[in-house]
């Protein structure tokens, strides 16, 4: 019976909330684009929350249409703060898969072509993309952050109606986005041109609102509005003093455009309207690492005009009244699920089969998105798509997934660049170019054709055929073939006594197996011509002629750095095992047992490195056979030692090192502050080997630049040995 009183009263306080809220005026709110600034927006919901503001409407552009459509999904303030703070912008303003995530075959990639230039070539043409990001990572948080109304097609039947606001770039007409997917609409509207691929919505191609309406006031007017309250975070234009570079000029005319239709839109306004402009200072578009920042910015705005923003707050009843719609709707869109089926839809050469493996989800399982989102980052591994999302719809089943796989325009083919240089005060300097194509989704199974071709200091021609066995298997056949040409040095006593010049072709024919992302384990046989003619000096160890080369190699190789050039966490390491025969068209008779392990660990902002690499013959006469001999000498391979100063069929090396980065996270080029301490030596007898240890160390700048990581510094070593060195190239 106190239950049954108690819900009367309730309910007639809520019908008496319904009678007063009829009669208040409707609260549009409005909110521009301006990129990281636009996280003050997040700031003035604070202070509407807190004053007991509902708002009826919502019209957003860009950063304005994403914190406005958080809020239409039934964010609170709070929720969308945590949200932005905990979003790592270094990497979702990244297309590229965390490294950890990319197919064992991309890790790869990272050996030989240090410029990644994602330019496509097919049919005799040059093809680029329409964006410098696909905005792949930033379109799953969106989806992520909006599950709880992924279903939700019409935006007046989210928590609170919304309008996002883009651009066709075709017509350059305004676009108002009231109905598909909501996360989808948010990042159309945020599609900054030339930085973000346009989104293709109905038909029309789409970017950045900010470029026809950034401050969209006629829409939610139109929209649901009595009074507007309008969040201007547009960037103001420069002065004469500021304006000082190219990349100035550009960005002013970018302003100039935006501020142009803002000013018509304040123009609009009516007395009754309440505008904030809060005071941003230095946070600049891009500044997302600090976006954070311009949070309190919005607050003391909205409080700035607490007076007459308090004027549009409703009573504690009617607020709890509206908050519980809010509440309810969420809880309904976080229900457990099972996934009812999976669907790929798939415009690429690749086989629908290949997809669904590296999904890895089926029918029957929970729903998990975090499990979702790994396998469509392993998709986007393969790097054969601009963009991989999924939509999820309910059924009496469950939840039927539809991952979309959309193949990259400007492929299958593309061209990469190939870059390495060293110099020091000792052996000199070399060079080499390289320029690649590949040939990506050649059949269904994903086979893909490579060459190679460089010049310069180790000019060769390298070509290759990649074939999976069958749709979902870990199995494939990796014929190869290489001409190659290099200068060999011969050393006695730390004196250069011989140069040779050394010509191969090879010929390599190998079956292998992945291991998921994280390794590869391969079995092939490898045949060999190589050609040795003395350029200078004497013929201390090798004779001038030509040798064969006729081997089974068996090699297991994993790969989990996070990056190749800067590691803080992962490891990567190779075991191979060569059998020599004549019977396999060689010369001699021996075995060889190759190792390298490279591991990385952060402790804070530092990086430990540690490192170790053997070879060991197994032959009585492995010394003096050229090709069966190891080298050390030259950056994290005995520092201060010349290139191939060291050599023998028995070598052993290792290194503790230390990294540290110097400036900040979201800056375009990376500063490293790296040591190491290094031992290791060469030996021509198997008694001999592990006496005798030389003690060397290093201290290097390294940068990551778009031309590929570059390292400079210092090397010293045991027996005089003292050298600065500039190196270009992958060190690990």
């Amino acid at each position: 019976m106190r239950t049954i009183v108690i819900g009367a009263v309730l309910a007639g306080l809520f019908v008496a909330a319904g009678a007063a809220w009829a009669d208040r005026p409707r609260v549009g709110l409005v909110l521009s684009g301006g990129g990281a600034r636009g996280a003050a927006h997040i700031g003035v919901l604070k202070v509407l929350e807190a004053l007991r503001v509902p708002v009826d409407c919502i019209a957003g552009t860009s950063m304005g249409a994403i914190v406005g459509g958080l809020y239409a999904a039934g964010l609170s303030a709070d929720e969308i703060e945590k949200a932005i703070g905990r979003i790592d912008w270094t990497d979702i303003l990244r297309d590229d898969t965390n490294r950890e995530k990319l197919s064992f075959r991309r890790k790869r990639d990272d050996d030989e072509f240090l410029i990644s230039s994602g330019i496509g070539f097919n049919h005799g043409e040059v093809q680029l993309p329409m964006g410098l990001l696909q905005g792949q990572k930033l379109l799953l948080e969106l989806k992520s952050l909006t599950r709880a109304v992924a279903e939700v097609k019409d935006f007046d039947r989210l928590r609170i109606p919304f309008r996002a606001v883009a651009t066709d770039v075709v017509t350059g007409e305004r676009v108002v986005i009231g109905q598909g997917e909501l996360a989808t609409a948010m990042r159309a509207s945020a599609s900054i041109p030339s930085v973000f691929a346009p989104v293709e919505w109905q038909g029309r191609l789409l970017v950045d609102g900010g470029v026809s309406d950034n401050l969209p006031v006629g829409v939610a007017r139109a929209l649901c509005a009595d009074r507007l309250i309008v969040v201007d975070i547009s960037t103001p234009l420069k002065s004469r003093e500021e304006i000082t570079s190219a990349i100035a000029v550009a960005d002013q005319l970018t302003t100039i455009m935006t501020r142009s239709n803002t000013e018509r839109s304040l123009a609009t306004l009516e007395p009754d309207d309440i505008l904030l402009v809060p005071e941003l200072g230095p946070i600049g578009t891009t500044d997302f690492v600090h976006a954070v920042n311009a949070i309190p910015k919005g607050e003391a705005a909205a409080l700035r005009l607490r007076d007459r923003l308090a004027a549009l707050s409703v009573s504690e009843t009617e607020w709890l009244a509206w908050r519980q719609e809010q509440r309810q709707r969420e809880t309904a869109g976080h229900r457990s699920d099972r996934i009812a089926w999976v669907r790929v839809e798939n415009d690429s050469g690749l086989a629908d089969e290949v997809i669904r493996a590296r999904l890895g989800i089926e029918a029957g399982q929970p729903l998990d998105l975090d499990r979702l989102r790994d396998g469509i980052a392993r998709v986007y591994g393969t790097d054969l798509f601009r963009l991989v999302t999924y939509h999820l719809e309910k059924t009496p089943e469950g939840t039927g997934v539809t991952v979309e796989a959309m193949a990259k325009p400007w492929g299958p083919g593309y061209i990469d660049g190939s870059l390495r240089f060293y110099g020091d005060w000792q052996s000199g300097n070399g060079l080499t170019l390289g320029i690649g194509y590949t040939r990506t989704a050649v059949n269904p199974l994903g086979g893909e054709f490579r060459v190679l071709l460089k010049v310069g200091e180790n000019p060769s021609l390298f070509t290759e055929f990649y074939q999976p066995l069958q749709a979902g298997s870990p199995f494939f056949l990796n014929p190869q073939v290489e001409i190659s040409r290099r200068t060999i040095g011969y050393y006695h006593e730390g004196d250069e006594i011989a140069q040779y010049d050394f010509q191969q072709a090879r010929l390599i024919l190998e079956l292998g197996k992945e291991l998921d992302d994280w390794g590869e384990v391969r079995i092939g046989y490898l045949y060999a011509f190589d050609r040795y003619d003395l350029e200078i000096g004497d013929p201390y160890y090798l004779d001038e002629g030509t040798e064969h080369e006729g081997r089974i190699r068996l090699r297991l190789a994993t790969d989990t750095f996070d990056n190749l050039y800067f590691p803080s966490r992962g490891h990567r390491s190779l075991i191979e095992y060569s059998l020599y025969r004549r019977a396999l068209g060689g010369d001699h008779d021996f075995e060889q047992l190759r190792l390298h392990w490279t591991a990385a660990q952060a402790h804070g902002p530092n990086v430990l490195l540690f490192h170790a690499q053997a070879l060991y013959s197994f032959g009585e006469r492995a010394g003096e056979i050229a090709y069966a001999r190891g080298d050390l000498g030259g950056f994290l391979n005995l520092t201060a030692y010349d290139r191939y100063e060291l050599s023998g069929p028995f070598t052993a090396f290792g290194y503790l090192g230390f990294l540290r980065r110097l400036n900040a996270e979201f800056a375009p080029v990376s500063v490293w502050l790296g040591a190491t301490l290094e031992a290791g030596n060469t030996w021509e007898t198997r008694e001999a080997f592990g006496d005798d240890w030389i003690l060397a160390g290093s201290l290097f700048l390294g940068l990551d630049t778009p031309l590929g990581p570059l390292y400079m510094g210092l090397g010293t070593a045991e027996q005089d040995h003292r050298t600065a060195f500039v190196f270009l190239g992958s060190p690990f």
